[in-house]
C-alpha cells in the first residue's frame, strides 16, 4: 500500500467533501426558492385568471426558508456537524479509492464520483433536492478523465462499456421519471447516468450491480422513511443516497460479487 498516496488523497476528500456539502446546500437552497417562486406565480396567475376584476387576489404561498420543511432528513443550510461528517466520509471514499486502485489514473474520476455522491446525497436528504451543477460539473471532470485512462492504458472496450451503461441507465431512469415523475425527480435521473458511465467503465456488471443494490437500498430506506416521517405512498423518497451508497458497494465489492455469482472476474 502506497501511504503517501492514501494520506494524499484522504487530505484531498476532506478539503472535497468540506468545499462540496455548503455548495450543494447554497445550489439547492437556490434551486428550491426558484421552485417555490415559479409555483406561486402559476398559482396567483390561475386564481388572477378565475377571479372577477373585482376581486383582490393574494398569494397564498410563502417563500421557503432554510429548515422549513418538516420532512427533512438533515439539517438545511449551514452545519458544521453535516459538512463535518461530509468531509470525513469523503475522505474515507478517497482512501478507500487509493487503497482499491492504487497509483492509476483510473483513481482520479472515481474520486470525482465519491465527491459527487456524497454532496448530492446530502442535499437530497435535507431538500429533496440533486443539484444540476454539481452532476454537469463532475460529469465534464469525469467524461475526461475516463478518456484519458483508456487512452494510457489502451483499453478503450472499458470506454464503450461506460458509454454504453449510460445511455442504457438515463434511458431507463428517463422513463421512470417520464411515467411517474411524482416519484423520482430529474435530478436522480441525471446522477444516474453518471453513475451508469463511471461503474459501466469497469464492466456492465459493475453497473448493474450498483443499480440493483440501489433499488433494493432505495426501497428499504424509503419504507423506512414513511414509517418514522408517517409520509403517505405519494411523498418523493431521497434516492440518491441509496444510488449512491449502491454506486459504491459496486466500486468495491463488484468484482467478488460478480464472480461469485456470475462467474465473471
Amino acid at each position: 500500500m502506497n501511504v503517501v498516496l492514501v494520506a494524499g488523497t484522504t487530505i484531498a476528500g476532506l478539503v472535497a467533501g468540506g468545499v462540496l456539502d455548503p455548495l450543494g446546500q447554497h445550489l439547492a437552497e437556490r434551486s428550491h426558492r426558484d421552485d417555490e417562486r415559479k409555483r406561486a406565480e402559476a398559482a396567483k396567475t390561475a386564481e388572477e385568471l378565475d377571479a372577477p376584476d373585482s376581486r383582490t387576489v393574494t398569494d397564498p404561498v410563502t417563500e421557503a426558508v432554510p429548515g422549513s420543511d418538516p420532512h427533512h432528513v438533515v439539517v438545511q443550510g449551514r452545519s458544521t456537524i453535516r459538512t463535518l461528517v461530509a468531509a470525513i466520509v469523503t475522505g474515507g471514499l478517497f482512501a478507500s479509492a487509493a487503497v482499491h486502485f492504487g497509483a492509476d489514473l483510473i483513481l482520479a474520476p472515481f474520486c470525482v464520483l465519491f465527491a459527487l455522491l456524497v454532496a448530492v446525497s446530502l442535499t437530497d436528504l435535507s431538500y429533496r433536492l440533486v443539484p444540476r451543477r454539481l452532476v454537469y460539473g463532475a460529469l465534464v471532470l469525469i467524461v475526461p478523465l475516463l478518456v484519458v485512462t483508456s487512452a494510457a492504458d489502451h483499453q478503450w472496450k472499458h470506454l464503450s462499456g461506460a458509454a454504453i451503461a449510460g445511455v442504457v441507465v438515463f434511458g431507463l431512469f428517463f422513463a421512470i421519471w417520464w411515467f411517474m415523475p411524482q416519484g423520482m425527480g430529474f435530478g436522480d435521473v441525471r446522477l444516474a447516468g453518471v453513475i451508469g458511465i463511471v461503474t459501466g467503465y469497469l464492466s456492465l456488471v459493475h453497473a448493474y450491480l450498483a443499480f440493483f443494490g440501489g433499488f433494493v437500498i432505495g426501497m428499504v430506506f424509503g419504507l423506512v422513511m414513511m414509517a418514522v416521517l408517517a409520509s403517505g405512498r405519494k411523498t418523493r423518497i431521497p434516492f440518491a443516497p441509496a444510488l449512491s451508497v449502491g454506486a459504491v458497494l459496486a466500486v468495491f465489492f463488484g468484482a467478488h460479487l460478480a464472480h461469485s455469482f456470475f462467474g465473471t472476474g
